[in-house]
């Protein structure tokens, strides 16, 4: 009697755990092929970073992340609810200083966050250069952070 006590409990676990495996899955799979399109452009003393997904099920939000040669490690820079499959997005980084003279290699990338999964979209670098005044703005705001 305890067998049969024992085994439906066992099934309803495994039924959940399983119900939780294909939500997650599926989760998953929903934002597989997310990228369609992604893009960073200089604009002058900024930078345009843009892109446009094919599907959107399952994306709670968009976090837009930033490396450069300094700074090696991914920064999020912001976040950004979603609109709808297809529609493009632009972001302006008109963050993109440093104290180097020159031009400078920017890293972004885009994280797709969904309740159970996140995806990111591939690398885009980018050179950038910054005027001599907006590099002076750059390193005071710096001192501040």
């Amino acid at each position: 009697m305890d067998r049969m006590l024992m085994r439906p409990t066992t099934k309803r676990f495994y039924g959940i755990a399983g119900a939780l495996f294909a939500l997650t899955s599926l989760s998953v799979m929903a934002m597989q092929g997310l990228f369609s399109y992604v893009k960073a452009t200089p604009q002058g003393d900024e930078i345009a970073i843009q892109w446009q997904t094919s599907n959107e099920y399952g994306v709670q939000s968009f976090e837009i992340e930033r490396r450069s040669d300094e700074s090696p490690e991914f920064r999020r820079l912001t976040r950004i609810e979603p609109r709808g499959a297809g529609v493009m997005y632009t972001y302006v980084d008109d963050g993109a200083f440093y104290k180097s003279n020159g031009s400078k290699r920017f890293t972004y990338r885009i994280k797709a966050v969904g309740p159970s999964a996140q995806q990111y979209s591939p690398s885009i670098s980018i050179t950038h250069e910054v005027s001599s005044v907006r590099k002076s703005w750059g390193m005071i705001k710096e001192l501040f952070r």
